[in-house]
C-alpha cells in the first residue's frame, strides 16, 4: 500500500481474491470485478472553505462494465466510512456517501464470504452498477488501513471557528 502514489491515494479498494473466476456456476467471466474510491487530491487547496474537502473517483470494474464517478469527501465522509467499517465488520449492509448529490455506495454482505457493492448515481447521470465480489480475508483490515493513509497524506487543517467561521488548524483564531 505505501507505493501509491501520494497524488493518487486509494481509499476503498475492494477486489475479487485471486482464483474467483474459477468458482462453478461462474462460466464465461473475464474476472477484474473491483470498486475503488482514490483520492486524486485536495479540492481547493489554500482554500479555509475547500482545503479539506477532498476530490475522489469511484471506479467499477466488473467483466465488460466500467463506470467512474465523481465524488466530494468531507472528514464527516472519512468519520462516516470509519464507522461503516464498524457495521460490515458486524454482518450489517451499509450505505456510504448517503447523499442527495453524488454518489451513493452500498455495500451488503452476500453468500458466506461475498459481497454486493452498490454504487448509484441517481441524481446526477441516472446509472447504478452493482457488483456480486468475493474479497480475500482480511479485506476489512485493509479498507481500515487504506483509510488511515488517507487521514494521514490528508490532515484536517482547517477548524470551525464559531458558525460559519473557519481558520487555520493552529492559528490563535482556532484556539478555544
Amino acid at each position: 500500500m505505501s507505493e501509491v502514489a501520494s497524488h493518487q491515494h486509494e481509499l476503498i479498494r475492494l477486489t475479487d481474491r485471486p482464483g474467483s473466476d474459477d468458482a462453478p456456476g461462474r462460466t464465461g467471466r473475464t474476472g477484474g470485478r473491483n470498486v475503488r474510491v482514490r483520492v486524486l487530491g485536495r479540492h481547493a487547496p489554500g482554500s479555509l472553505l475547500g482545503h479539506d474537502w477532498l476530490d475522489c473517483e469511484i471506479t467499477v470494474t466488473a467483466d465488460s462494465v466500467r463506470g467512474h464517478f465523481v465524488a466530494l469527501v468531507t472528514d464527516r465522509h472519512l468519520r462516516q466510512w470509519e464507522t461503516a467499517l464498524d457495521r460490515l465488520d458486524q454482518g450489517f449492509a451499509v450505505r456510504w456517501l448517503d447523499e442527495e448529490h453524488g454518489p451513493e455506495l452500498r455495500i451488503e454482505p452476500g453468500r458466506p464470504g461475498g459481497l454486493w457493492v452498490t454504487v448509484s448515481d441517481a441524481e446526477d447521470s441516472g446509472v447504478t452498477l452493482r457488483v456480486v465480489l468475493s474479497p480475500a480475508a482480511g479485506w476489512l483490515d485493509e479498507q481500515r488501513a487504506l483509510l488511515t493513509l488517507v487521514r494521514n497524506a490528508y490532515p484536517t487543517e482547517v477548524v470551525e471557528a464559531g458558525p460559519d467561521v473557519h481558520a487555520w488548524r493552529g492559528t490563535p483564531t482556532s484556539d478555544h
